[in-house]
């Protein structure tokens, strides 16, 4: 999933770049990289909950998801996230106004 910068997030109403709804951010942030990639999680809690906001440094690109929105990526398949990875910054879906 990725989320452009400042774009909000349909799904559950809160901006992809995790800042307007966040009350404060929880400590203990994890960060993961490899050669192709660097990403920074931590938790941060909003007034409609805790989110894991998931940035990548190199890229400013974030997002904050929900508890469903995470548990979502568990029902994907790895032709999902092959498919995110081939188009990055695109969409999976078309937007509703261009249907």
């Amino acid at each position: 999933m990725n989320a452009h910068p400042g774009h909000e997030h349909p799904a559950s109403g809160h901006t992809a770049s995790g800042h307007g709804e966040a009350d404060g951010e929880g400590s203990g942030a994890i960060e993961l990289g490899n050669e192709f990639a660097q990403v920074r999680g931590s938790r941060v809690d909003t007034r409609n909950g805790s989110r894991l906001l998931i940035e990548s440094p190199k890229s400013g690109h974030r997002v904050a998801l929900c508890p469903l929105e995470l548990e979502a990526l568990t029902w994907q398949g790895p032709q999902t996230f092959s498919a995110m990875i081939a188009r990055p910054f695109a969409s999976l879906v078309e937007p509703e106004d261009e249907r």
